[in-house]
């Protein structure tokens, strides 16, 4: 890890300057007397003291290079990455009726969008990167410090070492699921910030291809043999929520988009109901070229769509979802990293998970790690058991946002809030 830049000081009183370092490829900063640095202050979980990441505020910070355009991308190419082409079988299967399946796919939407708003609402009044790390700290802790400490604590824990890398792992098995397991012979990621941006904008536009395709109609048997049972609805809607999981990429990543209190919620308006809408049609797509029988009975539906509709043409169609795929798999890798960054500053984990790579600012420590945990839960290889385990965990943590959405309305209420929830409901009301 060459070229990686961090310093660390601790002191009581925070008075003291950086520590110098330098060994085996790794320099300290200089002091704070000759040069000046961007200090990042961060409470220790385990004692009084208080540590800080210091970086040189002209080399090694994170840059705001997202605009709006960026923004939706990235929301669009994470939100569409396998589950529109994993999840229609698992909803299908728990609820066993083509018109009760299609009203939880549009109750998901329902559910993200909502849940979006209020990210944007609290992203503008917390702008810093970390997403829920933050949220919890600031917004719970606004009202009972150790609770929103403690909350941030085990959600970094969590993210780390399960949320983030079962995802991962749940993206790379729909890859090779759809993609020829020979073809793949370079590296998934880019390390360099600006070509990831690139890569982002450009995998969510082949994202849309394969479902701009899968439209059609008539619709027959629609609401037959609806299945009632509450806990199979539920269990379906953890499968459709996985689906729009990535609603709230964005905010993990506020420190590096431009005009964050115009783009953040500007973004999620402009990509949570196209995807939903995407969905929909998607999924009445499949409902009229495949019976239920054939729908269950496939290994990869949009395949199986594709042979009936495409005919010879069905051979690019596992090339766009892999594609697909593996975009998604190259943002959720873009935020999970940038979790690992601030959680080191915080002091919830390692230091050197703070470190960002000098000539590619990016945070080289926190991808490999999360490179290697995602490998490690390739390793039971069954999709459905991750979907369910990732989509009950998350949304704990999404929950526990929410409520912190609720206290700063109470503890900030002066903020300035570019979305408020509670306002826009009134204006819908009147």
């Amino acid at each position: 890890m060459d070229n990686i830049a961090y310093s660390h000081s601790s002191d009581a009183t925070d008075r003291s300057t950086p520590t110098h370092r330098k060994a085996s490829g790794v320099s300290s900063t200089a002091s704070q007397n000759k040069n000046p640095h961007r200090r990042i202050s961060t409470g220790s979980v385990l004692n009084n003291d208080r540590a800080s990441i210091v970086l040189p505020t002209d080399k090694t910070t994170l840059k705001r290079h997202l605009n709006l355009f960026s923004g939706v991308c990235f929301i669009v190419g994470i939100i569409i990455g396998s589950g529109i082409f994993v999840s229609p079988k698992g909803v299908l299967r728990r609820t066993e009726s083509v018109g009760l399946c299609l009203i939880i796919w549009v109750g998901c939407g329902v559910v993200s969008l909502l849940g979006a708003l209020c990210y944007a609402e609290i992203g503008t009044v917390i702008p810093k990167s970390g997403a829920e790390l933050a949220y919890m700290k600031e917004g719970i802790g606004s009202v009972h410090p150790i609770t929103g400490d403690v909350l941030a604590f085990v959600f970094n824990w969590a993210n780390t070492f399960v949320l983030k890398p079962s995802s991962l792992a749940v993206l790379v098995l729909t890859f090779s699921q759809y993609f020829l397991s020979g073809i793949m012979d370079a590296g998934i990621v880019r390390l360099g910030q600006g070509h990831t941006e690139h890569l982002q904008n450009g995998f969510s536009g082949t994202t849309r291809k394969p479902l701009a395709v899968a439209l059609g109609t008539c619709l027959s048997d629609t609401f037959l043999k609806i299945k009632t049972l509450l806990m199979s609805c539920l269990i379906a809607f953890y499968s459709g929520l996985w689906a729009y999981d990535g609603w709230n990429s964005l905010n993990s990543v506020t420190e590096e988009l431009k005009n964050p209190k115009r783009n953040l919620w500007l973004a999620i308006v402009l990509a949570v109901p196209s995807v939903t809408m995407l969905y929909l049609l998607t999924n009445i797509s499949y409902f009229t070229v495949l019976s239920k029988a054939e729908l269950l009975s496939s290994s990869a539906v949009a395949v199986s769509w594709g042979e009936v509709v495409l005919g010879p043409a069905v051979r690019v169609l596992p090339i766009l979802i892999g594609i697909s795929a593996l975009g998604s798999a190259n943002g959720s890798l873009f935020t999970a990293a940038r979790y690992c960054m601030v959680g080191a500053r915080y002091g919830y984990l390692p230091e050197v998970f703070a470190c960002i790579q000098r000539s590619r600012l990016t945070p080289l420590p926190g991808i490999v790690l999360q490179g290697t945990l995602a490998i490690i839960f390739c390793i039971p290889s069954n999709i459905d058991q991750l979907i369910d385990f990732f989509s009950f965990v998350a949304w704990t943590f999404y929950g526990l946002t929410f409520l912190a959405t609720l206290f700063c309305k109470f503890t900030k209420p002066k903020a300035d809030r570019v979305i408020n929830v509670r306002q826009s409901r009134k204006r819908m009301r009147t």
